[in-house]
């Protein structure tokens, strides 16, 4: 309880712990807010003062602060070997999720400052539990590395280009900066348009049967993504659309939980 009440108190820190970047937490919180319903909406607003996608950024502030550093391990979220979900851990993403929820489903029995920060917390690690270089799976030591590595642009001879990008910075920022000219509202409705009809298949489940399934999307990734590897372009532009999609499943999946919580 101690630890929710300190992030309630912290409004104001800044940190910069790993994290998606502030553009992608603002298109998958708009995206779950198009799909709430009324209720959860209503209910979302009032604890929040205003929309998802302005409260999706908080509890990256907070990683570089001595009394809360402790949540810069909720970023992400640790998978056996066989891709399931099972930790208990308290640094561990899915984890605090789960205790998120149950401070919002029973809210009545919290401090408003508390629920708050639940809300907000819920908000961010719904999606960065969707970034393929957020999940640590227990027999691939890579996906536990931050490898350096070099993306081609896919020419030959003195046409070709190489830049110099490391694993998580490519998936937190490199990808959905490709997207950096559409407004969050306009990212969002791509994504619906794209993946709309995915939506009642990727909000099934619970937050443990997600991190499978992100899981089971990285996992694959590690039996050519090598530290000091030159990506391809046909690599790259695959990646990109695999990112797209992950950001769907997140907004889809934080509109169904919240519409859950606040049935």
């Amino acid at each position: 309880m101690r630890r929710y009440i300190v992030l309630a108190l912290c409004l104001l820190a800044i940190g910069t712990a790993s994290a998606w970047n502030k553009f992608a937490q603002q298109c998958i919180a708009t995206l779950a807010e198009q799909n709430l319903t009324e209720k959860a909406k209503i209910e979302t607003t009032k604890i929040l003062g205003g929309d998802l996608a302005s409260n999706s950024w908080w509890l990256q502030t907070l990683a570089k602060q001595e009394e809360t550093k402790h949540t810069a391990s909720w970023h992400y979220i640790s998978v056996d070997a066989e891709l399931k979900s099972t930790t208990t851990s308290e640094k561990d993403g899915v984890v605090q999720i789960e205790r998120c929820t149950e401070i919002l489903k029973n809210r009545a029995e919290h401090s408003d400052s508390t629920v708050v920060a639940a809300l907000k917390s819920v908000i961010h690690l719904v999606a960065d539990m969707h970034n393929i270089s957020h999940i640590k799976i227990a027999n691939i030591p890579d996906s536990k590395r931050n490898f350096k590595f070099q993306i081609s642009n896919g020419f030959k001879g003195k046409k070709e280009k190489i830049a110099q990008s490391s694993w998580r910075k490519y998936w937190e920022s490199n990808l959905i900066g490709r997207h950096a000219s559409f407004s969050a509202e306009l990212f969002a409705a791509d994504l619906e348009t794209c993946y709309g009809a995915d939506k009642e298949r990727f909000s099934k489940g619970d937050v443990r049967h997600w991190a499978a399934d992100v899981a089971s999307l990285a996992a694959p990734q590690y039996k050519w993504a090598k530290p000091d590897m030159i990506m391809s372009r046909e690599q790259d532009n695959r990646l990109e659309q695999m990112n797209d999609k992950t950001m769907a499943r997140a907004g889809y999946r934080l509109a169904a939980l919240l519409n859950k919580i606040f049935k």
